[in-house]
């Protein structure tokens, strides 16, 4: 209470002159006492370890055969279009798919049967595995780490792309 008397004792008193202000209130305070020297190390940021911040993004595997370009339905069905000359069905592959952190998983498709029909299928043939036949779970997100085939149209210029679909 006392406190808030003197506060309002010097916001009432009318200013003295131009260049004494307000000052005569604060030198009637009692002075703060000095507070102590305390060392503060320096922080390195680098040595700070925020999780997620130094994760690297999978990287396309070059020593897998290319696919024509791959995407996901309905955030639950992964579509691949692979490369065929008219004999290439989806038993002719085998899907490796792993964790690779968290909620994210990588998908490798390996050809186990090589196509040796003569057909000239440019858009290749399109492939659909679900995400529950993957064992990616709700809310999982999908790589694939084939490289992209680099056709004439390759759409948006997305050769090589890192992109993840969602679930």
């Amino acid at each position: 209470m006392l406190g808030l008397c003197v506060a309002m004792a010097g916001c009432a008193t009318p200013p003295a002159e131009e260049g004494e202000s307000r000052s005569h209130f604060l030198a009637g305070l009692p002075s703060m006492p000095a507070l102590p020297t305390i060392h503060m190390p320096g922080i390195d940021v680098s040595a700070l370890h925020i999780p997620g911040t130094n994760r690297q993004p999978p990287e396309v595997d070059p020593e897998l055969e290319p696919v024509i370009y791959w995407r996901v339905i309905d955030d639950d069905i992964l579509v691949i279009h692979a490369d065929t000359h008219g004999c290439t069905v989806r038993a002719d592959f085998t899907v490796d798919v792993e964790q690779y952190s968290g909620d994210i998983y990588t998908v490798r498709l390996l050809r186990d049967r090589p196509d040796r029909c003569g057909e000239d299928l440019p858009w290749g043939v399109q492939m659909g595995f679900g995400f529950e036949e993957l064992g990616v779970p709700i809310g999982g997100q999908v790589v694939v780490l084939n490289p992209l085939d680099r056709r004439a149209w390759d759409w948006n210029d997305q050769a090589g792309r890192q992109t993840v679909a969602q679930r």
